[in-house]
């Protein structure tokens, strides 16, 4: 399968595209001129990418950070060797550490490689977190004072039995979309390891959760703990299986909407128009934090024999 990558600034108030050649935003005027292509780590502000077998990306820098420290890795798979399989990958730099762009595109590359090899599945995934922690982890010299880390969520879905399988280490999520009344309901299929979630399982006092419940408790990195939580679904209907980063989910954290918003766009646009919509939509409420989505289409495998 061709991946196409494209690089493009799109406005992040309103997520339509700026006029060409003076950086202003035609609907909405905003002004984008200090608004640089990529940064030095070669993670670009806005970027997109489309399967031609189905899938597709977005991740933007959105308005108020200088520079964008999440990743996205996706590619499909069809030969004689591997059954045809959609594998994406969403990282999110830790921004109270520096250069953790580099981390989350160390992380988010190495997993996709694994992913993309072997024969599917929970032992599979769990290969796969491990060498993008160890990529993380090699960035720099161990015993460095806080050193880059990421989050990560990851996601395969293999036509061979239909199931996807999808791993996590953080608060990236991953989410099951689904039109109202569907036999497989639209629903949140992780759950974030913060201190709030650490705090309601007993194991962490409840009062150190309070001071910061929304820090993560797992990451990847030299000194993170990268042990991730497994999921497999196979889906009774169609839908789509969705990846992000907390700078789509903390404005729209709901799967219901998420779905209203993503279905529509899927069925008139396909994977690309789904992730631009629901990028637009981060932006448009607030826009405050890098935002990754990454969406893959999933039909009843029979239908599609």
């Amino acid at each position: 399968m061709t991946t196409e990558i494209s690089t493009v600034v799109l406005c992040p108030r309103c997520g339509t595209s700026p006029v060409a050649g003076d950086r202003f935003c035609e609907t909405c005027g905003a002004d984008l001129r200090e608004r640089p292509a990529a940064t030095a780590s070669g993670t670009a502000d806005h970027v997109e990418i489309t399967l031609d077998g189905g899938g597709a990306a977005v991740s933007d820098r959105e308005y108020v950070r200088t520079r964008n420290e999440d990743a996205v890795a996706l590619k499909s798979v069809d030969a004689a060797e591997a059954p045809l399989r959609a594998v994406a990958v969403v990282c999110d730099g830790v921004s109270s550490v520096r250069s953790s762009e580099l981390a989350a595109r160390a992380a988010a590359d190495a997993a996709l490689d694994v992913l993309l090899e072997g024969t599917a599945g929970e032992g599979h995934t769990r290969r796969a977190v491990a060498a993008a922690a160890a990529a993380a982890a090699a960035l720099v010299p161990r015993g460095t004072p806080e050193p880059p880390a990421c989050t990560l969520v990851c996601g395969v879905h293999d036509l061979a039995d239909g199931v996807l399988t999808v791993g996590w280490v953080g608060d990236s999520r991953a989410y099951w979309l689904a039109e109202p009344g569907a036999a497989e309901p639209a629903r949140l299929l992780t759950a974030d390891h913060t201190a709030e979630a650490a705090a309601a399982a007993g194991t962490l006092d409840p009062a150190l959760a309070a001071v910061r419940p929304d820090a993560i408790t797992r990451w990847l990195g030299a000194d993170g703990d990268a042990e991730p939580d497994l999921v497999a679904l196979t889906p009774a209907g169609p839908g789509a299986l969705l990846l992000c980063t907390d700078g789509l989910w903390k404005y729209l954290p709901d799967a219901d909407v998420l779905a209203a918003l993503a279905l529509p766009a899927l069925r008139s646009g396909g994977p690309h128009a789904a992730a631009a919509a629901l990028t637009a939509a981060a932006l448009t409420a607030g826009g405050a934090d890098n935002v990754t989505v990454a969406v893959l289409p999933v039909h009843l495998h029979q239908e599609e024999r």
